[in-house]
């Protein structure tokens, strides 16, 4: 054994059933057999998490046929796999019954929220403790918790809902823990989605936070490479579902990889990506149920390479979008209009997806989901924004993104009348060209998008 670290993560589909759990011990005993020291990170099993969070939100009745129905749906697991875990099974409704007392007994937000991220996890908890016990039947096995090796940073003490439902956490080497995990079993199994609270407890890495765990742990252990098991081979030039002729994106780097998971490409979470590229971890891509595919790969790309230097890579939808349209009707006499609009949107712990600014209107766009947002929370911002200026809000929106380092050359494929965009550079163009449309014209720009603009040949790469 060579001792050096790989982390494997299994999302919520991959963990459902016998199948799925015997691939990932194949693929566990593959990596113990080539010298690695190998981290299983789990998600809960699907929908779990949404009943939990259902729970959560009516914590004040009871809840205890729906807390049934979330262990039977594990008990039938276990008995699936041929294991015994009433004891686990037990312990957990023992902690859901807790958790949504003291959320229902919360008195302010910090208390509610502390309590909503306790609750969630338990699906990773259960996942995991079943996976050990399946796993050390055939391997030497531990498990850990995650909450040992991921701290969350501190927020400002207004940001919440951020600070306990979507936190952010340290990163970098931990010889420590490296020492600390080297010496238990070669393969460990551990929860995604959650890390310590700085004052204790737990909070959550957002939803979608596992892939974000699971790169946080191989910086942790200065890993090989992270692989990402789920239900797809890897990214897409656009969802395959809506757009059947869309192709698979063998390699991407990891600027264009974050660009399409921001811009609505939901396989792999944009923080994981983004922790990715800090720690310069590659990111392998699988899909569980065909292992010997060839997926997508994000790296820094390699010094020779022109893969995603022209052209459009991806057509990516982003729906659940908030649209503040904020008139000024003059903008010259108002030293400071958008620091103040940029502030107010910051006090309410909301992050800006997209802004857009002209003399008299600025367009601010949020993505509901990231931020925790709901209309009551909107509303109120809406009204702090009216101290200065008149707002429109479009709840239902979507933008529909174009990401690739070819933009320019897009433009004139838009309009053959902006050909002059093709030959010379512009100073204000990203990866990623957004447009953001109501709900209800969302799919058919992103098929006449695709259409135009992904090469038949691309990456078919």
């Amino acid at each position: 054994m060579t001792g050096q670290w790989l982390v494997l993560k299994f999302g919520g589909t991959s963990v459902r059933g016998k199948r799925q759990w015997e691939t990932i011990e194949s693929l566990a005993r593959q990596r113990l057999d080539q010298g690695y020291r190998v981290v299983l990170v789990c998600s809960a099993m699907s929908g779990i998490t949404d009943a939990l969070q259902r729970l959560a939100e009516r914590a004040g009745t009871h809840g205890g046929k729906k807390i049934t129905e979330i262990i039977s749906q594990h008990r039938q697991l276990s008995a699936e796999l041929g294991i015994e875990t009433e004891d686990l099974l037990l312990e957990a409704a023992e902690q859901i019954t807790v958790m949504l007392r003291q959320i229902a007994d919360a008195t302010d937000e910090v208390g509610r929220c502390a309590g909503i991220a306790s609750l969630l996890p338990l699906g990773e908890w259960l996942s995991t403790r079943i996976g050990e016990r399946y796993l050390a039947r055939n391997l030497e096995i531990d498990w850990v918790d995650a909450c040992e090796a991921l701290q969350a940073l501190a927020e400002h003490a207004s940001h919440t809902r951020r600070a306990w439902l979507s936190a952010r956490c340290v990163s970098g080497s931990d010889p420590a823990l490296q020492n600390h995990w080297s010496a238990k079993a070669p393969l460990l199994i551990t929860q995604g989605f959650v890390a310590a609270h700085p004052q204790g407890g737990s909070v959550l890495l957002g939803r979608g936070g596992s892939d974000t765990s699971a790169v946080l742990l191989a910086s942790r252990l200065e890993a090989a490479h992270v692989e990402i098991w789920t239900d797809v081979p890897g990214l897409f030039s656009a969802d395959p579902r809506v757009i059947p002729a869309a192709r698979l994106l063998q390699t991407l780097d990891y600027d264009e990889a974050l660009e399409m998971a921001a811009s609505g490409a939901k396989v792999v979470h944009s923080r994981c990506i983004r922790a990715a590229a800090k720690a310069g971890i590659p990111i392998q891509i699988g899909d569980l149920s065909h292992i010997g595919l060839t997926g997508t790969t994000i790296r820094h790309p390699e010094p020779t390479s022109t893969t995603g230097t022209e052209g459009i890579r991806g057509v990516c939808h982003q729906p659940q979008m908030a649209v503040l349209l904020l008139q000024n009707l003059d903008m010259r006499e108002q030293v400071g209009f958008l620091a103040w609009v940029f502030a107010q949107i910051s006090e309410a712990g909301i992050s800006i997806d997209l802004v857009a600014t002209s003399e008299t209107t600025t367009t601010v766009a949020l993505n509901m989901i990231s931020n925790q947002l709901d209309e009551a929370i909107l509303a109120d911002l809406a009204s702090q924004l009216r101290q200065r200026c008149a707002v429109t809000v479009y709840p239902h929106c979507s933008a529909i993104n174009l990401v690739g380092r070819g933009a320019r050359v897009a433009l004139a494929r838009i309009d053959p009348g902006s050909a002059f965009f093709a030959s010379h550079p512009l100073l204000m163009l990203s990866l990623c060209i957004s447009m953001l449309v109501q709900a209800s014209d969302a799919e058919e720009l992103l098929k006449a998008s695709h259409d135009a603009l992904i090469e038949q040949g691309l990456d078919g790469v």
